[in-house]
């Protein structure tokens, strides 16, 4: 999620890093749980879904990051 927010603009899945903890599968179950959650943003940009989160949920995990 430090990714996430730290993304300027909202993405696509597949521009998620590879080199996560997760299988493609938990990555999806993940971003699914954070939606049904209200915690991230699906953003329809023609035939794209983007992702993004909540900007609230954004601010808090930028101040949660150890490496600021």
């Amino acid at each position: 999620m430090y990714w996430l927010a730290s993304q300027a603009e909202p993405v696509e899945i597949s521009k998620f890093p590879t080199n996560l903890e997760l299988s493609p599968s938990e990555l999806l179950k993940a971003v699914q749980s954070l939606g049904r959650r209200l915690l991230i943003e699906k953003v329809k940009e023609g035939e794209k879904t983007l992702f993004t989160l909540q900007p609230v949920f954004m601010e808090y995990v930028k101040n949660q990051n150890p490496q600021n």
